[in-house]
């Protein structure tokens, strides 16, 4: 299970793209990546719009969610996470958002499995919708320790208490359940820091028997500012989370522990396009993030920007070609001056990247590591 990959992602069309491009043009890479889809809300300018065209646009909004999933993924597992909408918050058939998208995928052929929260565990109307929630044969439940289980790692038993409740109300069975660790944004965390939360939070876990442990975290700040100071210049941000694995992995050779992160976003970034936003490529590299920053996009040239960008992505030393993937084939066509793209293409072409360089980086590692096993 170590060499699967497990990538948070937001359930829109930047992200659909990439994905969709992955699985045109590599199958291999797709198949060892197993994506946490996050769904995000329905609201502000989109819901106005959504309001004039349907008298069930939350239910249109998720089915349409649900077939660009299914587009790409029919009869394969995928993860659902619901926790950005109200606990409270239901259809207009009065179904919960979790339950209602799990119940679509499952009707379109996707093995869809539940994220249960940690955090919402303790609210009585959340328990008793993953409780009655029923399961398509082959899917499970996947329980998401966020921040909150982070700070419980304080309180190790008030932490299995909770998870013993879960286990019990559900009836999950700990050795097929998988745990996803999830740091969220590390920016302000060291990678002791990280490996230290690895080392307990693994360690705890396996003492209460689960064997599928999975960690995520994402070292891309919330503004493009925190990663490269300069304003049209380039740099290097580590990828602490991917590091952390790393180490982890090579000092327990044995352990079951997957990786996840979060692409190209910070899992606070907005996604409201700002006005004034500086254009950026995030062009992922063997630990690190090579990020090329523009300048707002009201100033000279706008989104144009990106062909300079492109070039100094192309011309580095860290290019991957544009037969790696399709973002490296959107990068090259950018850096001859053919296309510019807007802010949701940009996300596209710099998660199809990240995903399959990503991918390989997992793969390649693992591999390395069982051979250094088999020879010890």
């Amino acid at each position: 299970m170590n060499n699967q990959y497990f990538p948070i992602i937001r359930a829109k069309s930047g992200e659909f793209d990439a994905l969709s491009f992955l699985q045109k043009l590599d199958k291999s890479a797709l198949a060892r990546c197993t994506p946490i889809f996050e769904i995000t809300v329905l609201n502000g300018k989109a819901l106005e719009a959504a309001i004039k065209k349907s008298d069930t646009p939350f239910e249109d909004y998720l089915d349409a969610r649900a077939h660009s999933i299914a587009k790409i993924f029919r009869g394969k597992h995928i993860l659902i996470d619901a926790s950005q909408w109200p606990i409270e918050f239901s259809t207009e058939g009065g179904e919960q958002i979790l339950s209602f998208v799990c119940n679509r995928l499952n009707d379109l052929g996707v093995l869809a499995c539940p994220m249960i929260g940690y955090d919402r565990w303790e609210v009585p109307e959340y328990r008793e919708t993953i409780t009655s929630m029923p399961l398509s044969d082959g899917a499970y439940f996947c329980i998401r320790l966020d921040s909150l289980a982070i700070e419980d790692l304080g309180d190790l038993d008030h932490l299995s208490e909770i998870i013993e409740d879960m286990v019990l109300s559900t009836g999950l069975v700990e050795s097929n359940t998988p745990v996803l660790i999830d740091m969220g944004d590390v920016t302000k965390f060291s990678i002791q820091d990280v490996m230290e939360i690895l080392e307990t939070a693994y360690g705890h876990l396996s003492s209460l028997g689960f064997k599928r442990i999975i960690m995520s975290g994402s070292s891309i700040p919330d503004s493009i500012e925190k990663a490269v100071k300069e304003r049209d210049s380039s740099g290097l941000v580590q990828r602490k989370e991917m590091i952390a694995w790393k180490g982890f992995l090579s000092a327990n050779p044995t352990a079951s522990l997957s990786f996840g992160d979060y692409g190209v976003r910070n899992p606070r970034a907005s996604d409201t396009i700002a006005t004034n936003m500086n254009v950026k490529i995030r062009y992922t590299v063997n630990n690190a993030y090579f990020v090329a920053r523009g300048h707002s996009v009201k100033g000279d040239e706008g989104y144009a920007q990106s062909q300079k960008l492109s070039k100094i992505i192309v011309d580095s030393i860290h290019y991957r070609q544009p037969k790696f993937s399709w973002g490296d084939a959107m990068i090259k066509q950018c850096s001859l001056g053919k296309i510019v793209g807007s802010s949701t293409d940009w996300i596209a072409y710099d998660t199809n990247h990240h995903l399959k360089a990503v991918t390989g980086e997992i793969y390649e590692f693992t591999a390395q590591l069982a051979a250094v096993s088999a020879r010890a």
